[in-house]
Protein backbone atom coordinates (compact mmCIF):
# COMPACT_ATOMS: atom_id res chain seq x y z
CA UNK A 1 0.00 0.00 0.00
CA UNK A 2 1.43 3.46 -0.88
CA UNK A 3 2.46 5.61 2.08
CA UNK A 4 -0.14 8.26 1.25
CA UNK A 5 -2.92 5.67 1.52
CA UNK A 6 -1.72 4.27 4.82
CA UNK A 7 -1.98 7.64 6.60
CA UNK A 8 -5.60 8.38 5.78
CA UNK A 9 -6.33 9.58 9.30
CA UNK A 10 -4.47 12.43 10.94
CA UNK A 11 -3.33 12.55 14.60
CA UNK A 12 -5.33 10.42 17.02
CA UNK A 13 -6.15 13.46 19.16
CA UNK A 14 -9.83 14.20 18.59
CA UNK A 15 -10.71 10.74 17.30
CA UNK A 16 -13.46 8.73 18.98
CA UNK A 17 -13.87 5.07 19.84
CA UNK A 18 -16.68 2.83 20.96
CA UNK A 19 -16.53 -0.61 22.58
CA UNK A 20 -18.90 -3.53 22.00
CA UNK A 21 -18.40 -6.14 24.71
CA UNK A 22 -19.83 -9.65 24.64
CA UNK A 23 -19.71 -12.04 27.59
CA UNK A 24 -19.14 -11.78 31.31
CA UNK A 25 -17.78 -9.21 33.76
CA UNK A 26 -14.25 -10.41 32.99
CA UNK A 27 -14.74 -9.25 29.41
CA UNK A 28 -16.10 -5.91 30.66
CA UNK A 29 -12.99 -5.51 32.83
CA UNK A 30 -10.76 -6.34 29.85
CA UNK A 31 -12.64 -3.75 27.79
CA UNK A 32 -12.02 -1.19 30.55
CA UNK A 33 -8.31 -1.92 30.42
CA UNK A 34 -8.15 -1.65 26.63
CA UNK A 35 -10.24 1.53 26.71
CA UNK A 36 -7.66 3.07 29.02
CA UNK A 37 -4.95 2.37 26.43
CA UNK A 38 -7.05 3.99 23.70
CA UNK A 39 -7.67 7.07 25.84
CA UNK A 40 -3.96 7.37 26.58
CA UNK A 41 -3.44 7.57 22.82
CA UNK A 42 -5.86 10.47 22.46
CA UNK A 43 -9.12 8.67 21.61
CA UNK A 44 -12.24 9.76 23.46
CA UNK A 45 -15.21 7.44 24.13
CA UNK A 46 -18.57 7.71 22.43
CA UNK A 47 -21.64 5.46 22.78
CA UNK A 48 -22.66 6.25 19.20
CA UNK A 49 -21.33 3.93 16.51
CA UNK A 50 -21.76 6.54 13.77
CA UNK A 51 -19.57 9.01 15.68
CA UNK A 52 -16.77 6.50 16.20
CA UNK A 53 -13.55 6.31 14.24
CA UNK A 54 -12.56 3.03 15.90
CA UNK A 55 -14.72 0.15 17.10
CA UNK A 56 -13.31 -2.37 19.56
CA UNK A 57 -15.25 -5.65 19.50
CA UNK A 58 -14.39 -7.70 22.60
CA UNK A 59 -15.68 -11.22 22.14
CA UNK A 60 -16.72 -14.25 24.15
CA UNK A 61 -16.58 -17.85 22.96
CA UNK A 62 -17.85 -19.71 26.03
CA UNK A 63 -21.18 -20.18 24.28
CA UNK A 64 -21.85 -20.26 20.57
CA UNK A 65 -24.60 -17.63 20.80
CA UNK A 66 -22.21 -14.99 22.16
CA UNK A 67 -19.69 -15.73 19.42
CA UNK A 68 -22.41 -15.63 16.75
CA UNK A 69 -23.60 -12.20 17.96
CA UNK A 70 -20.07 -10.83 17.74
CA UNK A 71 -19.56 -12.24 14.25
CA UNK A 72 -22.89 -10.75 13.16
CA UNK A 73 -21.78 -7.32 14.39
CA UNK A 74 -18.47 -7.68 12.55
CA UNK A 75 -20.42 -8.41 9.39
CA UNK A 76 -22.39 -5.16 9.78
CA UNK A 77 -19.19 -3.22 10.42
CA UNK A 78 -18.06 -3.95 6.86
CA UNK A 79 -20.63 -1.42 5.59
CA UNK A 80 -19.79 0.95 8.51
CA UNK A 81 -16.16 1.06 7.34
CA UNK A 82 -17.15 1.61 3.73
CA UNK A 83 -19.13 4.76 4.56
CA UNK A 84 -16.15 6.69 5.94
CA UNK A 85 -12.49 6.47 4.99
CA UNK A 86 -10.07 5.56 7.77
CA UNK A 87 -12.43 3.81 10.16
CA UNK A 88 -10.85 1.01 12.18
CA UNK A 89 -12.14 -2.31 13.56
CA UNK A 90 -10.24 -3.98 16.39
CA UNK A 91 -11.17 -7.57 17.30
CA UNK A 92 -10.21 -8.86 20.76
CA UNK A 93 -11.10 -11.44 23.37
CA UNK A 94 -11.81 -15.14 23.56
CA UNK A 95 -13.39 -15.69 20.14
CA UNK A 96 -10.57 -13.64 18.62
CA UNK A 97 -8.08 -16.03 20.21
CA UNK A 98 -9.95 -19.06 18.90
CA UNK A 99 -10.24 -17.88 15.29
CA UNK A 100 -7.20 -15.58 15.02
CA UNK A 101 -5.63 -17.64 12.22
CA UNK A 102 -8.83 -17.28 10.17
CA UNK A 103 -9.50 -13.56 10.64
CA UNK A 104 -7.48 -12.19 7.70
CA UNK A 105 -9.48 -14.14 5.10
CA UNK A 106 -12.74 -14.71 6.98
CA UNK A 107 -13.30 -11.15 8.34
CA UNK A 108 -11.14 -8.85 6.19
CA UNK A 109 -12.75 -5.70 7.64
CA UNK A 110 -10.83 -6.34 10.90
CA UNK A 111 -7.69 -4.19 11.08
CA UNK A 112 -6.14 -5.45 14.33
CA UNK A 113 -6.69 -8.74 16.17
CA UNK A 114 -5.64 -9.24 19.81
CA UNK A 115 -6.57 -12.61 21.32
CA UNK A 116 -7.46 -13.16 24.98
CA UNK A 117 -3.98 -14.48 25.78
CA UNK A 118 -2.48 -11.19 24.60
CA UNK A 119 -4.76 -8.74 26.45
CA UNK A 120 -1.77 -7.77 28.63
CA UNK A 121 0.09 -6.85 25.41
CA UNK A 122 -2.78 -4.78 24.00
CA UNK A 123 -0.98 -1.51 24.67
CA UNK A 124 2.11 -2.63 22.74
CA UNK A 125 0.09 -3.98 19.83
CA UNK A 126 -2.02 -0.83 19.72
CA UNK A 127 1.14 1.31 19.70
CA UNK A 128 2.58 -0.65 16.76
CA UNK A 129 -0.70 -0.41 14.87
CA UNK A 130 -1.09 3.34 15.44
CA UNK A 131 2.46 4.05 14.35
CA UNK A 132 1.80 2.21 11.09
CA UNK A 133 -1.78 3.32 10.43
CA UNK A 134 -2.03 6.87 11.78
CA UNK A 135 0.00 10.05 11.50
CA UNK A 136 0.91 9.57 15.12
CA UNK A 137 2.92 12.27 16.84
CA UNK A 138 4.10 13.53 20.22
CA UNK A 139 0.90 15.31 21.15
CA UNK A 140 -0.81 11.93 21.57
CA UNK A 141 1.62 11.07 24.38
CA UNK A 142 0.06 13.43 26.91
CA UNK A 143 -0.57 12.30 30.48
CA UNK A 144 -3.78 10.38 31.04
CA UNK A 145 -6.27 11.58 33.63
CA UNK A 146 -9.60 10.17 32.42
CA UNK A 147 -11.42 7.52 34.44
CA UNK A 148 -10.87 3.95 33.26
CA UNK A 149 -13.99 2.70 35.05
CA UNK A 150 -16.43 1.79 32.26
CA UNK A 151 -18.49 -0.50 34.49
CA UNK A 152 -22.29 -0.58 34.08
CA UNK A 153 -22.59 1.90 36.97
CA UNK A 154 -20.21 4.63 38.17
CA UNK A 155 -20.91 3.29 41.65
CA UNK A 156 -19.05 0.05 40.85
CA UNK A 157 -15.46 -0.63 39.79
CA UNK A 158 -14.54 -3.86 38.03
CA UNK A 159 -11.02 -4.93 39.02
CA UNK A 160 -9.34 -7.95 37.45
CA UNK A 161 -7.10 -9.77 39.95
CA UNK A 162 -6.08 -12.72 37.75
CA UNK A 163 -6.41 -14.11 34.25
CA UNK A 164 -6.56 -17.63 32.86
CA UNK A 165 -7.55 -20.95 34.40
CA UNK A 166 -5.58 -24.01 35.51
CA UNK A 167 -8.63 -26.27 35.27
CA UNK A 168 -9.63 -28.30 32.24
CA UNK A 169 -13.41 -28.52 32.62
CA UNK A 170 -14.32 -30.66 29.64
CA UNK A 171 -17.02 -28.32 28.29
CA UNK A 172 -15.07 -25.07 28.72
CA UNK A 173 -12.99 -23.25 26.10
CA UNK A 174 -11.58 -20.67 28.54
CA UNK A 175 -8.25 -22.42 29.35
CA UNK A 176 -7.55 -22.76 25.62
CA UNK A 177 -8.22 -19.11 24.79
CA UNK A 178 -7.02 -17.42 28.00
CA UNK A 179 -4.16 -19.69 29.03
CA UNK A 180 -3.03 -20.74 32.51
CA UNK A 181 -3.52 -18.62 35.60
CA UNK A 182 -1.49 -15.47 36.12
CA UNK A 183 -2.01 -13.17 39.11
CA UNK A 184 -1.70 -9.43 39.50
CA UNK A 185 0.49 -8.05 42.31
CA UNK A 186 -1.52 -7.04 45.36
CA UNK A 187 -0.20 -3.48 45.28
CA UNK A 188 -1.47 -2.85 41.74
CA UNK A 189 -4.88 -4.26 42.63
CA UNK A 190 -5.10 -1.94 45.64
CA UNK A 191 -4.02 1.04 43.52
CA UNK A 192 -6.85 0.32 41.09
CA UNK A 193 -9.39 -0.09 43.89
CA UNK A 194 -8.25 3.18 45.46
CA UNK A 195 -8.50 4.95 42.12
CA UNK A 196 -12.04 3.66 41.68
CA UNK A 197 -13.08 4.87 45.13
CA UNK A 198 -11.46 8.25 44.47
CA UNK A 199 -13.56 8.42 41.29
CA UNK A 200 -16.78 7.83 43.23
CA UNK A 201 -17.17 4.03 43.31
CA UNK A 202 -18.74 2.59 46.44
CA UNK A 203 -18.32 -1.05 45.41
CA UNK A 204 -15.58 -3.13 43.83
CA UNK A 205 -16.15 -6.37 41.92
CA UNK A 206 -13.00 -8.52 41.97
CA UNK A 207 -12.77 -10.64 38.83
CA UNK A 208 -11.04 -13.85 37.81
CA UNK A 209 -11.86 -17.09 36.03
CA UNK A 210 -11.39 -18.92 39.35
CA UNK A 211 -11.12 -15.78 41.41
CA UNK A 212 -10.60 -17.45 44.81
CA UNK A 213 -7.53 -19.35 43.61
CA UNK A 214 -5.60 -16.05 43.75
CA UNK A 215 -2.01 -16.50 44.90
CA UNK A 216 0.75 -13.93 44.66
CA UNK A 217 3.93 -14.10 46.72
CA UNK A 218 2.69 -14.57 50.31
CA UNK A 219 -0.88 -13.49 49.59
CA UNK A 220 -3.89 -15.74 49.05
CA UNK A 221 -7.50 -14.79 48.35
CA UNK A 222 -8.33 -14.38 52.04
CA UNK A 223 -5.48 -11.92 52.63
CA UNK A 224 -6.40 -10.09 49.41
CA UNK A 225 -9.96 -9.62 50.69
CA UNK A 226 -8.58 -8.26 53.97
CA UNK A 227 -6.34 -5.77 52.15
CA UNK A 228 -9.15 -4.54 49.91
CA UNK A 229 -11.52 -4.30 52.89
CA UNK A 230 -9.12 -1.81 54.51
CA UNK A 231 -9.34 0.69 51.60
CA UNK A 232 -10.85 3.90 53.05
CA UNK A 233 -14.36 4.87 51.92
CA UNK A 234 -14.99 1.57 50.11
CA UNK A 235 -18.41 0.26 51.13
CA UNK A 236 -18.82 -3.07 49.37
CA UNK A 237 -16.72 -5.94 48.00
CA UNK A 238 -17.98 -8.65 45.64
CA UNK A 239 -16.15 -11.24 43.56
CA UNK A 240 -16.83 -13.41 40.49
CA UNK A 241 -16.56 -16.33 39.86
CA UNK A 242 -15.18 -18.54 42.62
CA UNK A 243 -14.54 -22.26 42.28
CA UNK A 244 -15.97 -24.62 44.94
CA UNK A 245 -12.58 -26.33 45.31
CA UNK A 246 -11.02 -23.13 46.71
CA UNK A 247 -13.71 -22.31 49.25
CA UNK A 248 -11.49 -23.13 52.22
CA UNK A 249 -11.85 -22.14 55.89
CA UNK A 250 -9.61 -19.01 55.65
CA UNK A 251 -11.69 -17.62 52.76
CA UNK A 252 -14.99 -18.23 54.55
CA UNK A 253 -13.60 -16.76 57.79
CA UNK A 254 -12.43 -13.66 55.91
CA UNK A 255 -15.83 -13.21 54.30
CA UNK A 256 -17.55 -13.58 57.68
CA UNK A 257 -15.21 -11.24 59.55
CA UNK A 258 -14.66 -8.40 57.07
CA UNK A 259 -17.02 -5.45 57.13
CA UNK A 260 -17.39 -4.73 53.45
CA UNK A 261 -17.55 -8.20 51.86
CA UNK A 262 -21.15 -8.67 50.72
CA UNK A 263 -23.30 -11.59 51.85
CA UNK A 264 -23.53 -13.11 48.40
CA UNK A 265 -21.61 -15.82 46.55
CA UNK A 266 -22.12 -16.89 42.96
CA UNK A 267 -20.88 -20.48 43.12
CA UNK A 268 -21.41 -22.48 39.90
CA UNK A 269 -22.31 -26.15 40.49
CA UNK A 270 -23.22 -27.18 36.88
CA UNK A 271 -24.77 -30.54 37.84
CA UNK A 272 -26.09 -32.41 40.85
CA UNK A 273 -24.82 -35.74 39.55
CA UNK A 274 -21.39 -36.93 40.65
CA UNK A 275 -21.12 -38.91 37.41
CA UNK A 276 -21.69 -35.76 35.37
CA UNK A 277 -19.36 -33.69 37.55
CA UNK A 278 -16.63 -36.26 36.92
CA UNK A 279 -17.30 -36.20 33.17
CA UNK A 280 -17.21 -32.40 33.29
CA UNK A 281 -13.87 -32.58 35.17
CA UNK A 282 -15.11 -30.18 37.82
CA UNK A 283 -12.74 -31.49 40.53
CA UNK A 284 -15.36 -31.67 43.29
CA UNK A 285 -18.29 -33.86 44.21
CA UNK A 286 -21.86 -32.98 44.98
CA UNK A 287 -21.08 -33.58 48.68
CA UNK A 288 -18.02 -31.28 48.61
CA UNK A 289 -20.09 -28.51 47.04
CA UNK A 290 -22.86 -28.83 49.63
CA UNK A 291 -20.26 -28.82 52.42
CA UNK A 292 -18.99 -25.47 51.13
CA UNK A 293 -22.55 -24.09 50.93
CA UNK A 294 -23.28 -25.30 54.48
CA UNK A 295 -20.09 -23.68 55.80
CA UNK A 296 -20.98 -20.40 54.12
CA UNK A 297 -24.45 -20.37 55.66
CA UNK A 298 -23.16 -21.36 59.10
CA UNK A 299 -20.58 -18.57 59.19
CA UNK A 300 -22.40 -15.85 57.24
CA UNK A 301 -26.04 -15.55 58.36
CA UNK A 302 -28.37 -14.66 55.50
CA UNK A 303 -25.80 -15.28 52.77
CA UNK A 304 -27.36 -15.58 49.31
CA UNK A 305 -25.93 -18.30 47.09
CA UNK A 306 -26.53 -18.21 43.34
CA UNK A 307 -25.32 -20.77 40.82
CA UNK A 308 -25.10 -22.10 37.24
CA UNK A 309 -26.46 -25.37 35.82
CA UNK A 310 -25.85 -27.18 32.53
CA UNK A 311 -28.41 -29.71 31.30
CA UNK A 312 -28.03 -32.27 28.53
CA UNK A 313 -24.29 -32.85 28.89
CA UNK A 314 -23.16 -35.91 26.89
CA UNK A 315 -24.26 -39.08 28.68
CA UNK A 316 -26.73 -37.35 31.03
CA UNK A 317 -29.45 -39.81 31.97
CA UNK A 318 -32.81 -39.11 33.56
CA UNK A 319 -31.29 -40.24 36.87
CA UNK A 320 -28.49 -37.70 36.48
CA UNK A 321 -30.99 -34.96 35.72
CA UNK A 322 -33.12 -35.90 38.72
CA UNK A 323 -29.98 -35.52 40.85
CA UNK A 324 -29.70 -31.96 39.50
CA UNK A 325 -33.33 -31.23 40.38
CA UNK A 326 -32.65 -32.56 43.86
CA UNK A 327 -29.55 -30.34 44.07
CA UNK A 328 -31.80 -27.32 43.57
CA UNK A 329 -33.67 -28.22 46.74
CA UNK A 330 -30.56 -28.99 48.79
CA UNK A 331 -28.64 -25.95 47.55
CA UNK A 332 -31.53 -23.53 48.26
CA UNK A 333 -30.26 -21.05 45.66
CA UNK A 334 -31.45 -17.44 45.48
CA UNK A 335 -31.27 -17.69 41.69
CA UNK A 336 -29.69 -19.85 39.02
CA UNK A 337 -28.51 -19.40 35.45
CA UNK A 338 -29.50 -22.51 33.52
CA UNK A 339 -28.19 -23.53 30.10
CA UNK A 340 -28.58 -26.44 27.75
CA UNK A 341 -25.29 -27.98 26.70
CA UNK A 342 -23.84 -27.18 23.29
CA UNK A 343 -20.40 -28.39 22.19
CA UNK A 344 -17.60 -25.85 21.81
CA UNK A 345 -14.90 -26.68 19.24
CA UNK A 346 -11.56 -27.21 20.93
CA UNK A 347 -12.93 -28.68 24.16
CA UNK A 348 -12.72 -32.30 25.27
CA UNK A 349 -16.51 -32.53 25.48
CA UNK A 350 -16.74 -31.69 21.78
CA UNK A 351 -15.10 -35.04 21.06
CA UNK A 352 -17.86 -36.87 22.94
CA UNK A 353 -21.08 -38.02 21.34
CA UNK A 354 -23.68 -35.29 21.87
CA UNK A 355 -26.21 -38.02 22.61
CA UNK A 356 -28.94 -36.14 24.46
CA UNK A 357 -31.53 -35.15 21.82
CA UNK A 358 -32.21 -31.43 21.46
CA UNK A 359 -35.89 -31.86 22.32
CA UNK A 360 -34.95 -33.66 25.54
CA UNK A 361 -32.42 -30.96 26.45
CA UNK A 362 -35.11 -28.33 26.00
CA UNK A 363 -37.63 -30.32 28.05
CA UNK A 364 -35.13 -30.75 30.89
CA UNK A 365 -34.15 -27.10 30.74
CA UNK A 366 -37.81 -26.12 31.00
CA UNK A 367 -38.27 -28.32 34.09
CA UNK A 368 -35.13 -26.95 35.68
CA UNK A 369 -36.13 -23.34 35.02
CA UNK A 370 -39.54 -23.98 36.54
CA UNK A 371 -37.96 -25.40 39.70
CA UNK A 372 -35.24 -22.76 40.10
CA UNK A 373 -37.78 -20.02 39.35
CA UNK A 374 -40.13 -21.25 42.07
CA UNK A 375 -37.21 -21.42 44.49
CA UNK A 376 -36.16 -17.86 43.61
CA UNK A 377 -39.74 -16.71 44.26
CA UNK A 378 -39.75 -18.31 47.72
CA UNK A 379 -36.41 -16.78 48.68
CA UNK A 380 -37.35 -13.36 47.34
CA UNK A 381 -40.58 -13.29 49.36
CA UNK A 382 -38.51 -13.67 52.55
CA UNK A 383 -37.26 -10.14 51.90
CA UNK A 384 -40.70 -8.53 52.20
CA UNK A 385 -40.89 -6.31 55.28
CA UNK A 386 -37.12 -6.30 55.86
CA UNK A 387 -34.94 -3.19 55.84
CA UNK A 388 -32.20 -3.49 53.22
CA UNK A 389 -29.22 -1.36 52.25
CA UNK A 390 -29.46 -0.64 48.51
CA UNK A 391 -26.61 0.70 46.39
CA UNK A 392 -28.25 2.68 43.58
CA UNK A 393 -26.62 1.69 40.29
CA UNK A 394 -28.85 3.11 37.56
CA UNK A 395 -32.33 4.29 36.58
CA UNK A 396 -34.81 2.39 34.46
CA UNK A 397 -36.66 3.73 31.41
CA UNK A 398 -39.31 5.27 33.67
CA UNK A 399 -36.70 7.03 35.83
CA UNK A 400 -37.07 4.68 38.80
CA UNK A 401 -33.93 4.09 40.87
CA UNK A 402 -32.48 0.58 40.54
CA UNK A 403 -29.92 -0.96 42.86
CA UNK A 404 -28.82 -4.08 44.71
CA UNK A 405 -28.94 -5.34 48.25
CA UNK A 406 -25.78 -6.73 49.81
CA UNK A 407 -27.26 -10.14 48.95
CA UNK A 408 -27.34 -9.06 45.25
CA UNK A 409 -31.12 -8.84 44.90
CA UNK A 410 -31.95 -6.19 42.31
CA UNK A 411 -34.47 -3.70 43.72
CA UNK A 412 -36.57 -0.90 42.26
CA UNK A 413 -36.58 1.83 44.91
CA UNK A 414 -39.33 4.38 45.39
CA UNK A 415 -37.85 7.57 46.82
CA UNK A 416 -39.05 9.77 49.65
CA UNK A 417 -40.88 13.00 48.96
CA UNK A 418 -38.42 15.87 48.75
CA UNK A 419 -35.38 13.62 48.24
CA UNK A 420 -34.04 12.83 44.79
CA UNK A 421 -32.12 9.54 44.82
CA UNK A 422 -28.78 9.68 43.01
CA UNK A 423 -26.65 6.99 41.37
CA UNK A 424 -23.98 5.78 43.78
CA UNK A 425 -26.10 6.55 46.84
CA UNK A 426 -26.57 3.97 49.60
CA UNK A 427 -30.25 3.94 50.49
CA UNK A 428 -32.06 2.19 53.33
CA UNK A 429 -35.30 0.74 51.96
CA UNK A 430 -38.09 -1.49 53.24
CA UNK A 431 -38.94 -4.22 50.75
CA UNK A 432 -42.62 -3.93 49.87
CA UNK A 433 -43.03 -6.67 47.28
CA UNK A 434 -40.85 -9.42 45.86
CA UNK A 435 -40.67 -12.47 43.64
CA UNK A 436 -37.85 -14.06 41.68
CA UNK A 437 -38.21 -11.57 38.84
CA UNK A 438 -39.00 -8.27 40.53
CA UNK A 439 -38.25 -6.76 43.95
CA UNK A 440 -39.50 -3.33 45.02
CA UNK A 441 -38.78 -1.20 48.05
CA UNK A 442 -39.52 2.15 49.66
CA UNK A 443 -36.71 4.43 50.81
CA UNK A 444 -36.55 5.30 54.51
CA UNK A 445 -34.97 8.36 56.17
CA UNK A 446 -31.21 8.10 56.64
Amino acid sequence: MPESEKHTVKPTKGLKYTVCTFGCQMNVADSNEMSAHLERKGFSPTPELEEADLVLVNTCTVRQQAENRALSLLGRLKEWKRLKTGRVVVLTGCAAERIKDEVSWRIPQVDLTVGAKDIDKFGEKLEEFLLERFDYNAETRESFNASTNHSPSPAISYVTIMRGCNYTCSYCIVPAVRGREVYRPLETILEEVQAGVAGGSKEVLLLGQTVNSYSYENHNFASLLAAVDAVPDLKRIRFMSPHPHYFDAPTIEAMAGLTHVCEHVHLPVQSGSNKMLKEMKRNYTRERYLDAATALRKNIPGVAITTDFIVGFPGETEEDFEATLNMVEEGDFSSAYCFKYSPRPGTHAATLADNVPTALKEERLSRLLEKTGAQADRNAKKLVGTLQEILIEEFDADGAAMGRTRGSWKVKVKGQAGHKIKAGELVAAVITSADGRSVEGEARPA
